[in-house]
């Protein structure tokens, strides 16, 4: 199959992208569906979404009042759908012969990151032409024949509490793992506003769950 990367720049005229800028979250999901009803075109997508518990709920509250929103639901505070209003040009990516190879992803800066493939590489080409002009203003960063293996999907990732996804974004946003590592337990727990030794336990449960299921697709 031909598989295609291409980043969208923030543009204050997508509905998520602009949301998730405004209130400093992140998004990654898969678009589910779509749908023409007269003359608008309605995506149906399902995202996790990760950021501090205030920006979240403060992104909600603001996605449920736009009126491009045709409804909301979600499942948990970090999980959750999307029925909602998009601009007609867009209606080619959602072609049923272009798949979704990974979940998209919408930073916390607005930026769009979508990895999708097709047998047919004029499909692609015609979604990259689209996102390259003059109303997106997108990238396309790769055009290439690769076997595809295997789809990453949201559902089959661990489940981690509040608290454990928690301490693990704040331990990845701010250095943690890195080397040398840019802050110690302690500062992230007062980040966090819980004492270290409470802080460490919900890291390393959220650990324990994590890493197996990362070195089990690493070496799959």
């Amino acid at each position: 199959m031909w598989v295609a990367k291409i980043v969208v720049p923030y543009n204050e005229g997508m509905l998520l992208a602009s949301r998730a800028k405004k209130h400093k979250i992140n998004l990654r999901g898969y678009h589910l569906s779509s749908f023409k009803k007269g003359n608008k075109f309605f995506l149906l997508a399902a995202a996790q979404i990760t950021g501090s518990e205030e920006n979240k709920k403060a992104f909600l509250i603001d996605m449920k009042k736009d009126k491009r929103s045709a409804k909301i639901d979600m499942m948990t505070a970090d999980f959750g759908f999307w029925l909602m209003e998009q601009h007609k040009t867009i209606e080619i990516l959602y072609d049923p012969l272009i798949l979704q190879v990974t979940p998209f992803i919408v930073s916390d800066n607005g930026d769009n990151i979508w990895e999708i493939a097709s047998w047919h590489k004029e499909k692609l080409m015609a979604v990259a032409k689209l996102i390259q002009s003059r109303l997106y203003g997108g990238k396309l960063i790769s055009m290439k024949r690769s076997k595809i293996t295997s789809i990453t999907a949201l559902s089959v990732s661990p489940t981690l509490t509040d608290k454990q996804r928690r301490s693990l974004e704040l331990a990845i946003e701010n250095g943690y793992y890195g080397y040398p590592r840019k802050i110690e337990a302690q500062e992230l727990a007062k980040l966090m506003k819980i004492s270290t030794s409470t802080y460490n336990f919900h890291l390393r449960n959220a650990e324990k769950k994590i890493l197996p299921y990362l070195f089990q697709r690493a070496i799959s």
